[in-house]
């Protein structure tokens, strides 16, 4: 978990000093072989501390969204299905597993994002501070 936390920081150190050039770290939850469920199943949350399931289609999706919206420039945030969502510290092999939860008495940690298009979704995205190292904690898929 801490080199895929450093790798993510020298990708941030590279781009940071280059005007005009951004990137986006996605880090998805678990990866499902589930058909995509579309953007207002999804959440994108930031600051590591939420997970979950999220089919395959459903990153490509979101990593080819991300290209093109200057919410997404020098941000990283964590995406998954938003009825999968479980605070990263609950968050096993086993729990990745099971099925969806209805959404009640789950943690809020008030950087959610959710929409029924890809704009409201990725609205008020924070890009990452110049130079802030990312804590990155957990397990994760």
């Amino acid at each position: 978990m801490r080199n895929k936390i450093l790798g993510e920081d020298a990708v941030r150190a590279l781009y940071f000093d280059r005007p005009g050039q951004f990137y986006t770290v996605v880090r998805p939850g678990g990866l499902s072989e589930d058909l995509a469920r579309g953007v207002s199943a999804l959440e994108l949350n930031q600051g590591d501390e939420m997970s979950g399931r999220i089919s395959r289609e459903d990153v490509a999706a979101i990593c080819i969204e991300s290209i093109s919206r200057e919410d997404a420039a020098n941000a990283t945030f964590e995406c998954y299905n938003w009825d999968a969502a479980k605070p990263l510290g609950e968050v096993g092999l086993s729990n990745m597993m099971k099925a969806t939860n209805d959404g009640d008495g789950v943690q809020k940690t008030g950087s959610e994002r959710r929409g029924s298009s890809w704009d409201e979704l990725f609205a008020g995205l924070r890009a990452d501070a110049p130079g802030e190292k990312q804590q990155g904690e957990g397990f994760t898929l």
